[in-house]
């Protein structure tokens, strides 16, 4: 495709499967072990430690003496990347022989820029990846954290009361045949309910939960039915949808940028799609674009184009070949309809979590001092 001036436009090229296999055979591409490495490391220890590779290549230190200074420091995960580096291993297969924490597509970022000869360049687009999904789930866990610490108070003070305090009174006016009041007689039931079900239904809570984990990471059909459900989930819908799809979008932003190909970043993003359902569109506008559609007719078609701007960015990509940043401003636009969903579940988590606080404190200091106020001649020592 030609712009005007004569000027040629890059365009985006699609591998066929045939021709994979036959760049695989001349040793071209790199055999990726699982959608996810072995989980010797964590996810954070093995961000720092790309992180500081990618400062000290960029710097203009050669891959091998960067993996040397860095091992340097004893840090374990390095070390072992060091040893395989050492034995003749490419850095991208040794991410993924090691167990580093990394998704398939992030592995082929750095395989890419080894193909390309940018390593230290796809070095730091990994390690910004890696910073951007680790700041964007402290957000969440720190947005959600006080409304759940507010919920758990709430639960564990009506507990208290009910199960400690209110029955140490009760004896006292049931003895004197005085009717316990409503506010009362209910946080008595609340604790005994607790006692007599605490000791079984925990664990049986626990069991459940663990048998739903099982079942979902073994059935493909329960795990889809869970993504479908999180997506179309009122207020969860809201946080989880453009999430998904911000960090696909990102993610083939990525690997385009690094020199992937079109239809290995969206298989790649296929693969590490934590919601099968967006997996499942990823994959079908793959195929649209493998039969000749155009990126910005099969994308739209998949149901990917949330913010409605998704066809008309990537029209502009197809004219001026600037797909990585196509992609990029899709996952800028749905980024930040998450982090306004995020604000709005905060906004009515956080009252809420108050709201049931008080109720629960407010409960149950009525329930423990109604029938001091109601009966205080008793208490005094006088008659009904």
């Amino acid at each position: 495709m030609n712009a005007p001036g004569n000027r040629e436009v890059p365009t985006l090229r699609v591998v066929t499967p045939s021709a994979r296999r036959a760049a695989t055979a001349r040793g071209a591409a790199l055999r990726i072990t699982g959608p996810l490495a072995r989980r010797t490391h964590s996810r954070r220890e093995a961000a720092a430690a790309i992180s500081r590779l990618a400062a000290l290549t960029t710097a203009g230190v050669a891959t091998g003496d960067a993996l040397s200074s860095s091992a340097a420091s004893g840090n374990a995960l390095v070390v072992r990347l060091d040893e395989a580096v050492r034995r003749g291993s490419a850095l991208s297969s040794a991410m993924a022989a090691t167990g580093m924490p990394f998704l398939d597509a992030e592995i082929a970022v750095v395989r890419a820029g080894e193909r390309g000869g940018s390593v230290s360049r796809a070095l730091t687009l990994l390690a910004a990846r890696l910073e951007r999904d680790a700041g964007g789930r402290r957000r969440i866990a720190s947005a959600l954290a006080y409304p759940c610490i507010l919920a758990c108070g709430a639960f564990a003070a009506l507990c208290f009361l009910s199960i400690e305090v209110l029955p140490s009174f009760t004896s006292l006016y049931q003895g004197r045949g005085v009717e316990l009041p409503l506010a009362t007689r209910a946080l008595l039931a609340f604790g005994d309910d607790v006692r007599s079900v605490g000791p079984w239904g925990v664990p049986a809570l626990a069991a459940a939960v663990a048998m739903f984990a099982a079942a979902r990471s073994r059935s493909r059909r329960v795990a889809v039915l869970c993504d479908r459900f999180a997506l179309a989930a009122p207020l969860v819908g809201a946080l989880v949808a453009p999430r998904a799809a911000g960090e696909a979008c990102a993610l083939i932003a990525l690997l385009l940028d690094a020199g992937c190909e079109a239809d290995e970043a969206l298989g790649l993003a296929v693969r590490a799609a934590s919601n099968r359902v967006v997996a499942a569109r990823i994959s079908s506008a793959l195929r649209a674009l493998r039969h000749g559609v155009p990126l910005s007719r099969a994308w739209p078609a998949a149901s990917m184009d949330r913010s409605g701007d998704a066809a008309s960015l990537l029209e502009i990509a197809e004219a001026t070949g600037g797909y990585a940043q196509a992609f990029a401003r899709m996952a800028a636009l749905e980024e930040a309809a998450a982090e306004r969903a995020l604000a709005l579940v905060c906004r009515l988590a956080e009252p809420t979590a108050v709201i049931a606080m008080a109720v629960a404190v407010g409960g149950g200091v009525l329930a423990l001092y109604q029938p001091m106020l109601g009966s205080a001649s008793l208490l005094l020592g006088g008659s009904s």
